[in-house]
């Protein structure tokens, strides 16, 4: 390569350095600040914000990638999310189940980061999951359509076994794991399995009740409580069904319906460490929000606003772990006491693929129009207007002797 040719390849590089700062300048100038977006909007009390999105691996703003590579003729590996569907968290970690690309993804909140949990071929290849769960030990649990089984990777994503084979009439859609429990359910039958953590073995089968008002009705999803309860979502008769793992039916609320506390198309479902319990409804376009007493606290995500809207959501995820690495996407004032992890099966301009919020207090907030009123102080030794002061004498008490 002559002088000539190098100065010129160099001088290409810095002109596209250019453009490129000129192209991302001006879409910074032209992009308006939105306001935060709160659930509920004001004048109502906050209790949840909308903090931010991820598509791909460049939206976690990791130092390690950035224009600066591609420009000087380096590489750089961005990892992204086609069309998610379940989400689990573990100690700092948020698998997304990605259907298009038949991946689980692993986002890492702590080390900004994102893989493919496992790119193993023949008997560990993932083909189409919907379904994730996480033990305590790292291993991995997905629910899988393609392959109608469970698969398990290590944290390093090799494949160690398969579990369910043969128990899914059409599809294991859900999986969730406690203690030393793998429960799953096939959406076609409607029942529940209860499996063996290691073995596999089947340990119980729940949802086969001879009064079928107990039983799932086309379930979509399921989550395991910290106590050990199943809760799975309803389809068949929008209800939220919580079960025992010996299979007693311990509540039931919901309907199929358009108004809050209904359900058109409800899927994932989560419960968080205080008991509260977060519904996705694909119908609806939001995650609804109950407490441990089955009473509707609100709902977020609604679509038609600038930022904040769901897209055909399908799981929820929540966590108290690391809030503080996503206190700076709050607005000011209001604190986070736990994170919501949300997947979108359709992204557009003004939402992303995994929607983060927060739930949290605002600091000082009071009721729109509500006045502080302050108690008057009168000054001291001033008599108030209008009162009459007899002098005091000298000395000690008045009509003591001298």
């Amino acid at each position: 390569m002559t002088l000539t040719d190098t100065l010129s390849k160099n001088l290409k590089r810095l002109i596209a350095f250019f453009c490129v700062g000129a192209a991302l300048s001006g879409c910074a100038a032209s992009k308006p600040k939105l306001p935060p977006a709160f659930f509920p909007p004001p004048p109502d009390e906050p209790h949840i914000q909308y903090l931010m999105g991820i598509n791909n691996s460049s939206d976690l703003g990791s130092s390690s990638g950035g224009v600066g590579r591609l420009l000087l003729g380096g590489s750089q590996v961005v990892t992204s999310i086609g069309k998610p569907y379940g989400i689990a968290y573990k100690k700092g970690k948020v698998y997304v189940c990605d259907v298009e690309s038949g991946q689980v993804i692993v986002i890492d909140i702590v080390q900004n980061t994102m893989r493919n949990l496992s790119d193993e071929a023949g008997a560990g290849e993932l083909r189409k999951p919907i379904g994730v769960a996480v033990d305590d030990d790292g291993n991995v649990y997905v629910a899988d359509s393609g392959r109608k089984d469970i698969a398990v990777y290590d944290d390093n994503g090799k494949f160690l076994r398969s579990l369910g084979k043969g128990l899914a009439k059409r599809t294991l859609v859900g999986v969730a794991v406690y203690k030393d429990f793998v429960v799953t359910v096939d959406n076609a039958s409607g029942l529940i399995f209860v499996l063996d953590r290691k073995s596999g073995e089947v340990l119980n089968t729940l949802g086969n009740s001879p009064d079928s008002t107990k039983n799932p009705s086309l379930p979509n999803g399921l989550t395991v409580d910290k106590q050990g309860f199943i809760h799975v979502v309803n389809v068949g008769n929008g209800t939220v069904k919580e079960y025992d793992l010996d299979g007693n039916m311990r509540s039931s609320f919901g309907t199929l319906g358009d108004v809050p506390g209904q359900f058109t198309r409800p899927r994932g479902i989560d419960v968080d460490d205080d008991g509260n319990i977060f519904v996705v409804d694909a119908g609806h376009g939001v995650v609804q929000v109950f407490n441990s007493e089955r009473r509707i606290l609100g709902d977020f995500g609604r679509p038609g606003l600038l930022q904040g809207s769901l897209n055909l959501p399908a799981g929820v995820v929540t966590t108290k772990d690391h809030v503080e690495l996503f206190q700076k996407y709050a607005a000011p004032g209001f604190k986070l006491t736990e994170l919501i992890f949300v997947t979108n099966q359709f992204k557009s301009s003004i939402n992303k693929l995994v929607a983060v919020y927060g739930m949290g207090v605002m600091a000082g907030w009071k009721p729109q129009g509500e006045t502080k009123v302050e108690p008057k102080v009168e000054p001291k030794g001033e008599p108030k207007p209008g009162v009459k002061t007899e002098p005091k004498e000298k000395g000690g008490k008045t009509g003591d002797k001298q």
